[in-house]
């Protein structure tokens, strides 16, 4: 076949290259699709209630029980979320100053781009907007349609 083996361990090193490379794009995609399909924090409680409703095969007077349940508890996780989101945040800059504060001229210039690299990056992602990664409606359609042809079971009645 191959009258040299570095030939051979050249095609190995290739072939294992170009797999390492075909698989962290596809495991990329595969987190980036499986990231945007997350409903947003206004449609957990629609979509609680929804696989409540399928899972358990609930009734109509169930499921209106136990709708206002759902949406105070989700909306009760939705603010914990939130507030632990600013507090991260409030941490996170303070850090930053403390560190940029011990840095010396060059150090913090180059401190600071970094900064703003992670802070461009978060952005792109939508992680600095308040409702999370899409921000406050989503990229699809709002707090009542979830994405996919099928709506909710039920619009909640008590916002």
């Amino acid at each position: 076949m191959m009258s040299q083996p570095w030939k051979l361990v050249l095609l190995l090193a290739g072939i294992f290259i170009a797999g390492g490379v075909t698989g962290a794009f596809v495991g990329h995609k595969v987190l980036q699709a499986k990231f945007s399909k997350r409903p947003m924090p206004e449609q957990w409680a629609p979509w609680h209630l929804k696989r409540l409703v399928d899972r358990l095969e609930l009734k109509p007077e169930q499921r209106e029980e136990l709708r206002p349940i759902i949406k105070r508890n989700m909306d009760e996780l939705n603010h914990l979320r939130t507030a632990a989101m600013a507090e991260t945040k409030v941490v996170l800059e303070r850090m930053e100053r403390e560190v940029s504060e011990k840095l010396t001229p060059e150090q913090r210039a180059k401190f600071e781009k970094q900064n703003q690299e992670f802070r461009e990056r978060a952005k792109k992602f939508g992680i600095d907007r308040p409702g999370g990664p899409r921000g406050e409606r989503g990229d699809r359609g709002g707090p009542d349609k979830p994405p996919g042809d099928k709506p909710p079971p039920d619009k909640p009645t008590d916002k």
